[in-house]
């Protein structure tokens, strides 16, 4: 017979094995400039599931932007909107400005580093707005692949 106490339990295990199978174990990523550890994006994760030299380069870029490019982060802090000023007009513009001179940076800085590990411009190439500037540095420090 199927009680209210059998319908709970079976409840309680649906709820947990859900909960199980939608979380991720994210790893824990080294910066090749500073040393510090970083937990991935968990977004990014699941955008680069199958590739994980471009998923290593896209959470690498985040990074930098966030901690080795400091005017982005008073961008967004207690004053940011007056931090911002005048020079901020729209957040995708400026951001993808941001990324690719922190693309640019990483592959001057961690250049031999990344071509260590296997990763080449056609990485770069794979990430949202990558400008000439940088697929010409990249081709020019990393070499064809």
């Amino acid at each position: 017979m199927f009680t209210l106490l059998t319908f709970w339990k079976c409840f309680l295990y649906f709820l947990k094995n859900q909960f199980t199978i939608k979380m991720r174990n994210l790893d824990q990523i080294t910066c090749p400039i500073c040393n510090e550890k970083f937990m991935e994006s968990e977004y990014l994760s699941e955008v680069f599931k199958d590739d994980t030299k471009t998923k290593f380069i896209s959470n690498l870029v985040t990074h930098y932007r966030h901690s080795h490019i400091s005017y982005w982060n008073k961008c967004w802090g207690r004053n940011g909107d007056r931090y911002r000023g005048h020079w901020f007009k729209d957040y995708d513009i400026e951001k993808a400005k941001v990324n690719n001179r922190a693309k640019r940076q990483i592959i001057r800085k961690a250049g031999t580093v990344l071509k260590t590990m296997g990763i080449g411009p056609r990485h770069f190439k794979r990430l949202q707005e990558t400008d000439v500037k940088t697929m010409d540095l990249a081709l020019k420090v990393l070499g064809q692949d």
